[in-house]
């Protein structure tokens, strides 16, 4: 009976601990919020030239701009959870839309859904026309 209730609740700390686990791994640490710009002022109506844009293009500030739209991807950066590893820093301070499109030094192929989805979480402003 004692060891019964031992190994139920060392069942139960495994279990609940496991659930932590994967609640904070689903979480992504690395995403600014998506509706939000630089000091947390709304991205909605900012625009930076590709002037603006060439200024951020290193690895510990990293800006992209990929189809009109400008993301700063430092932090996705420094997670080091990007696949492909340093290929990002390619498109640092650049129109990185081919790259983007046709992964040159990797697949060849486009982005992957899931890679377009986490796009709106680096979302700073638009890419103007000057």
């Amino acid at each position: 009976m004692k060891k019964t209730i031992i190994l139920a609740a060392i069942a139960a700390v495994l279990i609940g601990g496991g659930f932590y686990w994967y609640r904070s791994m689903s979480k992504s640490s690395y995403a600014p919020p998506a509706t939000t710009g630089q000091n947390g002022s709304p991205a909605a109506g900012k625009t930076y030239p590709l002037s603006e844009v060439a200024k951020h293009a290193t690895a510990t500030d990293c800006w992209l701009a990929i189809g009109g739209k400008v993301y700063n991807v430092t932090p996705f950066i420094a997670s080091g959870k990007h696949p492909g590893g340093a290929a990002i820093l390619s498109g640092c301070g650049k129109d990185a839309t081919v790259l983007f499109n046709t992964r040159p030094m990797g697949s060849g192929t486009p982005h992957s859904d899931k890679a377009r989805s986490m796009l709106p979480n680096f979302f700073i402003g638009d890419l103007s026309g000057s």
